[in-house]
């Protein structure tokens, strides 16, 4: 799939120009002439780079820079400043604003490929660093911070749109045992394994995360609460179903499941909901586990 790339400026022969450079190189160019517009065409098709003009009427490219910067969304997109001005003052206020480099006017067609490659490159190299901070070594899941800072971004949505939703916890039963009899990789094994069976049992607009240990926590989106018990089934009975065969080996695992359900009308801060899904979670340990306990709120 070709990179996208989006060129503001309010010159239609360097927009002509720009785009015709960058579509020769293989790329998939979208343009605009309106800086105002740029928040608008970012959030509905997000590109992979902006190249921004810096002289716009309205709205230059040093505002339109900043609230691109301030908005979480928006970001982490590498911006190119095309610029006549390569001041010192000018080049220093850009870099400040968090542009990634720039290209000087009149426009060089190798001049543009080569810092178009060079920040598609960084791009790249940011993602993976980023990806590998949010995730879980062992799992793949999203790991606790990020597991934890997703759930408060979805409770605020949720929030701010009267939708109801649950936080699942869920916890392997007699962990402990597995690794004595089998040993840690073993353990590993079973680990890595009941992490793909919770992906595969939630919506594609859940997060899966691991909180920590054998525990893990599921923030079950836009549903109601029979929803999330009928998750919370589905997910006991295909852990108690599942065969985890390890060097001709098989072993069974059962786990135990809280959740915290918010009704629509309910305000609720994430810790709260975690405390109440924890809290309902040792209601089915004490119970005899292989089972799912709904927190009485």
């Amino acid at each position: 799939m070709s990179d996208k790339i989006l060129v503001v400026d309010d010159n239609a022969f360097n927009l002509k120009l720009l785009s015709d450079i960058l579509q020769k190189a293989g790329y998939v160019a979208s343009t605009t002439q309106d800086g105002s517009q740029v928040i608008k065409i970012v959030n509905e098709s997000p590109p992979d780079i902006i190249l921004l003009d810096l002289i716009m009427p309205n709205i230059d490219g040093f505002e339109i820079c900043k609230l691109l910067k301030d908005n979480y969304q928006t970001k982490d997109i590498p911006i190119i400043m095309i610029t006549g001005r390569t001041d010192s003052e000018s080049i220093k206020k850009a870099l400040e604003l968090g542009v990634f480099d720039y290209i000087k006017k009149p426009i060089e067609e190798i001049e543009v490929i080569a810092r178009v490659q060079s920040t598609l490159r960084f791009k790249e190299q940011l993602e993976q660093l980023k990806e590998m901070s949010l995730k879980d070594g062992l799992t793949g899941l999203y790991n606790h911070y990020f597991l934890i800072e997703l759930f408060e971004k979805e409770l605020t949505r949720h929030e701010r749109t009267g939708q109801g939703m649950g936080f699942i916890m869920v916890d392997i039963d007699f962990f402990k045992k597995v690794n004595d009899t089998y040993g840690h990789q073993t353990g590993d094994f079973v680990l890595k394994k009941l992490s793909n069976l919770l992906t595969k049992s939630v919506r594609q607009g859940d997060v899966v995360g691991r909180y920590g240990g054998e525990e893990f926590g599921i923030v079950f989106a836009n549903s109601s609460k029979e929803d999330a018990i009928r998750a919370c089934e589905r997910i006991r009975k295909r852990v108690e179903n599942y065969v985890f065969n390890v060097s001709e080996t098989d072993i069974r695992i059962t786990v135990s499941l809280g959740v915290c359900y918010k009704e629509p009308n309910t305000t609720m801060t994430c810790q709260e909901m975690i405390q109440y899904a924890d809290k309902a979670l040792y209601t089915a340990k004490r119970n005899g586990r292989n089972q799912f306990v709904v927190a009485d709120i």
